[in-house]
């Protein structure tokens, strides 16, 4: 039972999780359709992105009063990736040069999260645990073929994996958000 106790507070707030999901597909689809945007301003832009993923998990960190397992981690990603959008934004070369490092381990970071959310919602039986766990898996794949050959192909490449990356990320947390949704909902009656 206090596993559920932890879900009910924890999934109250799914539509955080919706927000960033469409942040995160709206970066992909701005990729897709300014490509004569400059890689810098792209660049700046995934850390403004950044920064909002970790406001985002601090709003949750802190809008969960019960003391479950996992809020001290949403309290310590929130603040790394603060530091890391607001570093980003400062040094707007640094961010340029590092950008596929930087989306590739953030991705993957999230990828692992959707894995294991995904992996609990099935464990609760709660429909649509596997299509998370499956887009995590897709979400891990297109994170390691940015870290596998971040500048082989040059710019272009890295836009496109940059594009396809981020709107896969989106539909995996907008996905999740809904399903998080439907556990509220299960759990409120």
């Amino acid at each position: 039972m206090s596993r559920l106790e932890t879900f009910r507070h924890t999934v109250k707030n799914w539509w955080l999780l919706l927000l960033l999901g469409i942040a995160a597909f709206g970066v992909g689809i701005f990729v897709f359709a300014q490509p004569g945007f400059s890689y810098a301003a792209m660049a700046v832009l995934f850390a403004i992105l950044i920064l909002f993923a970790g406001a985002v998990n601090i709003v949750l960190a802190i809008s969960n009063t019960n003391a479950a397992i996992g809020k001290g981690w949403l309290w310590a990603g929130g603040v790394v990736e603060i530091l890391i959008g607001l570093l980003l934004i400062a040094h707007p070369g640094i961010s340029a040069a590092t950008l596929p490092y930087f989306l590739g381990f953030w991705l993957m970071f999230r990828s692992f999260g959707l894995i294991g959310s995904g992996s609990d919602l099935m464990s609760m039986r709660v429909p649509g645990g596997g299509w998370t766990v499956f887009v995590g898996i897709l979400l891990l794949i297109c994170s390691v073929m940015i870290l596998a050959q971040p500048f082989l192909f040059g710019v272009e490449a890295v836009l496109i994996w940059v594009g396809v990356s981020l709107l896969v990320a989106g539909i995996a947390m907008a996905v999740s958000a809904f399903e998080l949704r439907g556990l509220h909902r299960h759990l409120a009656e």
